[in-house]
């Protein structure tokens, strides 16, 4: 998705071109991200599966630090899924609101916690095609209550950061997040699924930026095919900006000749 290219004999990032043609290998990405990394886990805070899940519905288009100033008030108020399955949405908005998409949000819960109530007991499947099915539920959702809080990983976690990540390092050329998740369940060992995706998540939050990646700090700089360090090849596009700059303030500085006078 964000592979280097050349314009004006620069190299460029682009948001929407397919992945580099020479990927990272995984087996050296797995090691570098575990050195990088070692304790990355889920960052929203939870006590069970019904937390969790109410959590990661709610950190959609949202961040995890924002969800966790939110739950500690709506768990107190609604415990378990019963007790979120007999409110209103109207009566979580308020306590949702700083989420974003809080109607919806609203909705989605109340929705998930009901169908938790009538097909399951009040209790969270540990089964990927019964999480699916609830209400607000889609396969990262359903995969990161799965592996983090269920002790079951039946495939890997795709975020926002791992979209971006697994297509900077080459290991997707795809932008759907299912196919991404397919390509990395085929090229990564099944152990290393739910910890490779922690570890991709928590650098893209902290190093892989999405507009301003720090290339030059990556421990993964050398495996990445989209690395753009100073000294590894072509001038960046801002050396060449300093040019410009430079040039017109020279041409600034020198004086015009004086205009011939009309006849």
């Amino acid at each position: 998705m964000l592979p280097c290219q050349s314009f004006m004999g620069h190299r460029l990032r682009s948001t929407t071109s397919p992945a580099p043609a020479t990927p990272a290998a995984p087996s050296a990405l797995i090691a570098a991200l575990a050195a990088a990394w070692p304790d990355a886990t889920c960052e929203l805070d939870h006590r069970d599966a019904y937390q969790l899940l109410c959590a990661t519905i709610l950190a959609a288009q949202s961040t995890d630090k924002m969800i966790n100033t939110l739950t500690p008030a709506l768990f107190a108020r609604y415990p378990d899924a019963r007790a979120l399955a007999a409110a209103a949405p109207e009566e979580l908005e308020p306590l949702i609101y700083k989420s974003g998409f809080y109607r919806a949000k609203a909705r989605s819960l109340t929705g998930m916690a009901r169908a938790l109530v009538e097909r399951h007991g009040g209790q969270v499947p540990a089964e990927l095609d019964a999480l699916v099915a609830l209400p607000g539920v889609a396969r990262k959702t359903a995969n990161v209550v799965l592996s983090t809080a269920l002790g079951t990983t039946v495939g890997v976690v795709v975020d926002t950061h791992v979209t971006r990540l697994a297509a900077r390092l080459g290991l997707t050329r795809e932008t759907d997040p299912v196919k991404i998740e397919r390509d990395l369940m085929a090229c990564l060992p099944r152990a290393e699924w739910k910890t490779f995706a922690d570890r991709l998540i928590w650098h893209g939050r902290r190093v892989c930026f999405a507009k301003k990646p720090a290339c030059e700090q990556c421990t993964l700089a050398p495996l990445c095919p989209s690395a753009e360090v100073p000294g590894s090849g072509t001038p960046k596009t801002k050396a060449s900006a300093k040019t410009k700059t430079k040039a017109k303030a020279t041409a600034k500085a020198t004086p015009a000749r004086a205009a011939k006078p009309r006849r």
